[in-house]
């Protein structure tokens, strides 16, 4: 069964799964709840509400994956009522005869990556505009399959926002993209590693986010599983930033214990470079070598986990 991060799953007409390991174990896909319809419409949820609405009512998608050592919702695969597929909704925006504006702009954000090179079939729009959950104040999406394809893209949107074809965000969005991801940074922080990352412009009036995921051939080889042996803060010096645009972002490091850091949470993707020194907090995981990494980011929000610059 084709299933990637990013991609969506929703078993009945009520929960909406995004998808957070592309592989199945025990016959599960490994996920976690994002979103929940009731009568009154779509509503996207925080880990920690996510996490009370399936204990206390679905307390059999509780999976403690063996793999990564960590609780996610892991849902049967023989209970899959739908697979979402952000391409798929690249296809259905482009034949949309009377959109409103936010597919509007999505439509004019798919059309401008298209003619900076980005070829159709590497586009996909996932989050609340591929479940039809969106309003007026909602981002758009976008991934980009190939992590070459992404860097190129992502060089041109440097380029565009250098010229003014594109607008950044102005600080009120900046401020709001913040207070949404929640996270253990400072405002000051935050606003410095994301400004440098050019994966974010403004199309119409929506924010647009774009992120990677890799091909077959591009995918870093993992060596777990692994289990959590404890929590840190370490300082290091970035070795290799080859896959920090990837899911999860990875940062090669040097380090007398620690051989790299990893993370999951949009936030410290593309958060550091070769050659910088940085501080980071999470949970030390050990394969079954004894090779051990820092996770950062075992949530969305990922509380008092981080990876900042030190200067």
């Amino acid at each position: 069964m084709r299933i990637r991060p990013k991609d969506f799953i929703s078993i009945d007409d009520k929960l909406f799964f995004a998808v957070v390991y592309e592989y199945q174990e025990d016959n599960h896909v490994l996920t976690f709840l994002r979103y929940i319809k009731d009568n009154t419409g779509m509503h996207k949820l925080t880990t920690k509400k996510a996490e009370k609405i399936i204990s206390e009512y679905y307390p059999e998608f509780q999976f403690n994956s063996s793999y990564t050592d960590i609780g996610l919702h892991g849902i049967p695969i023989n209970m899959i009522k739908k697979i979402y597929y952000p391409e798929e909704t690249v296809n259905q925006l482009l034949n949309t005869r009377t959109p409103e504006n936010k597919e509007r702009d999505a439509i004019g954000a798919i059309k401008y990556l298209q003619g900076i090179g980005c070829k159709a079939g590497n586009i996909g729009i996932t989050g609340s505009i591929m479940l039809g959950a969106h309003n007026e104040c909602s981002d758009i999406d976008i991934v980009i399959y190939g992590r070459e394809a992404f860097l190129k893209i992502r060089s041109q949107i440097k380029n565009s926002l250098a010229i003014g074809e594109l607008n950044s965000l102005n600080q009120i969005m900046w401020q709001d993209a913040y207070e949404r991801r929640n996270c253990a940074l400072s405002f000051d922080d935050f606003y410095f590693h994301e400004i440098r990352k050019f994966n974010k412009f403004m199309f119409g009036n929506s924010k647009v986010d774009i992120s990677a995921i890799p091909n077959e051939i591009e995918k870093y080889k993992e060596s777990g599983p692994y289990k959590k042996v404890g929590k840190d803060k370490i300082l290091s010096i970035v070795k290799d930033d080859k896959y920090a645009y990837d899911f999860p972002a990875r940062y090669s490091i040097k380090h007398d214990s620690i051989k790299e850091i990893i993370s999951y949470t949009a936030t410290y993707i593309g958060q550091a470079k070769k050659g910088e020194k940085i501080e980071a907090a999470g949970f030390i995981e050990e394969d079954k070598d004894g090779v051990r990494r820092l996770l950062v980011g075992t949530s969305r929000e990922a509380e008092e986990e981080y990876i900042r610059l030190v200067t």
